[in-house]
């Protein structure tokens, strides 16, 4: 039996993609978790630690089982997605989950960072649906560029797009 409960999963460093996730959220009812990088060199230390091959998997709670579909929001930096996402896709268990993946970023394709995603998610059990880019900061400008009206139309249209793969509209 599908679930018709979404879940954004999203890492977010300048706070762009964040800000669409908690938009489309309160839009589709979605829940969300977020992955967090501290500042600080030891949180730093410790965030390479939990996002590592052998410790994403125990040490954070993505049990995806109640939900579908699933959005993957991830800002791409120099044609990839954040590592954090890249090493969450490796231990998730997404068998049978329908995935979208939202691309955050200055670039309109990218072809190399979604190959990416989609070949790890569907190594994961995944059935990908489909992907979305995400205008996010424009290249050498400060993410502060972005207005609240930006903001909502990238949710509005992740929320269209998650709607379609449920099969209702607003």
């Amino acid at each position: 039996m599908i679930s018709n409960k979404p879940l954004i999963v999203y890492y977010s460093k300048t706070g762009t993609t964040a800000k669409i996730a908690e938009i489309t959220t309160k839009i589709i009812r979605a829940e969300v978790r977020g992955l967090r990088e501290s500042r600080t060199f030891l949180d730093k230390i410790r965030f390479r630690q939990e996002f590592s091959k052998e410790s994403v998997s125990k040490n954070i709670d993505f049990n995806v089982k109640e939900f579908d579909p699933i959005i993957f929001l991830t800002p791409i930096w120099n044609g990839n997605p954040a590592p954090a996402i890249d090493r969450l896709l490796e231990k998730v268990n997404l068998k049978g989950k329908r995935v979208v993946f939202g691309l955050v970023g200055a670039n309109q394709t990218n072809a190399k960072a979604l190959g990416k995603l989609r070949n790890k998610a569907i190594l994961r059990g995944c059935i990908f649906i489909d992907d979305i880019y995400l205008r996010g900061v424009k290249p050498g400008q400060n993410w502060s560029d972005l207005t609240e009206e930006d903001y909502v139309r990238e949710a509005n249209r992740l929320a269209d797009k998650v709607y379609a793969v449920q099969g209702f509209h607003r």
